[in-house]
């Protein structure tokens, strides 16, 4: 039994107005506008603090390793990684219990992505490449992946190139794969809570050949997590359980984390749930979609 830990959209936030000038040009001001105007303001407000004690509650119930799925920046600002990086502290040296992959806003700016400046704050707990292979134990296997990207003004918009995609087809073919349990991680999600497609600027602008690779029944896949929609959920798309954890510090939402108690030899996933109230986070409930309808292929 491995116990998996599933977090995402922290969003580590400073007020935008506090930054250089220069900070504030292209993709940024939408997200300044968003703070100010969108409710970013109080919807993050004091997030280190809930940063803090999610990690402390991790730490305490004892998982076996803890993913995030992105989105650990609001914009990118050197300034919110280094913030980032103090409230990890030594987890940054347990690469054998932390893996952070990153979201569309760890990748705001060219800036932001050419200076590594994700890579740079997480170090070992980052992936050196995509798709990274990492075994949680020799029976259970993550799969991340990266589909963020700097974009302009109003798309939010992830995209997986072919080599990367040709790079999964491999990995899940490959015989090593056989009878293990397989998890497949990514920040970008394919449909929202109601089960209809995501908006093309905010989802993955060629989501149906990834989806078609995942769902492949010569591919095992076992589990699909990701973030990126900021209330939580979950659903069954030809047969893969996918799950979304939402934010884990969003105050406009319930905010909170997945944990997963996965038995390899059944195949079989047990979801906890563990929501943030008043000053802690405790047991909650996760959202159950049916099962979404999709062709591969299509």
């Amino acid at each position: 039994m491995i116990r998996l830990a599933h977090y995402s959209d922290i969003h580590v936030t400073v007020p935008p107005l506090g930054q250089s000038i220069t900070a504030l040009a292209g993709k940024r001001v939408m997200g300044t506008l968003n703070y100010y105007l969108g409710g970013r303001r109080s919807h993050f407000a004091q997030v280190e603090t809930r940063i803090g004690t999610l990690l402390a509650d991790i730490d305490a119930v004892g998982v076996d390793h803890a993913l995030c799925t992105g989105d650990v920046t609001q914009m990118s600002y050197a300034i919110e990684f280094e913030r980032l990086s103090a409230l990890y502290g030594p987890r940054l040296q347990q690469p054998e219990r932390h893996t952070v992959i990153p979201g569309n806003h760890d990748r705001y700016t060219h800036d932001a992505t050419g200076e590594r400046r994700f890579e740079r704050a997480l170090g070992a707990l980052a992936p050196e490449r995509y798709p990274w292979l990492k075994a949680l134990s020799p029976e259970v296997e993550l799969i991340c992946l990266d589909v963020a990207r700097p974009n302009t003004l109003l798309d939010s918009s992830g995209l997986i190139d072919e080599a990367q995609l040709q790079a999964l087809v491999e990995l899940l073919r490959s015989p090593e794969r056989r009878g293990h349990f397989v998890i497949v991680a990514l920040h970008y999600g394919f449909f929202r809570k109601g089960g209809r497609p995501d908006n093309p600027v905010h989802g993955i602008r060629n989501w149906r050949e990834l989806l078609s690779v995942l769902v492949d029944p010569a591919h095992p896949v076992d589990l699909i997590l990701h973030g990126h929609i900021h209330g939580a959920f979950e659903f069954m798309v030809s047969g893969r359980r996918v799950i979304n954890a939402g934010s884990a510090t969003d105050l406009a939402h319930q905010p909170g984390y997945n944990i997963y108690e996965i038995d390899p030899a059944a195949k079989t996933v047990g979801v906890q749930r563990r929501s943030f109230e008043g000053e802690s986070y405790r047991p909650g409930e996760l959202l159950h979609v049916p099962e979404i309808s999709f062709v591969p292929g299509s």
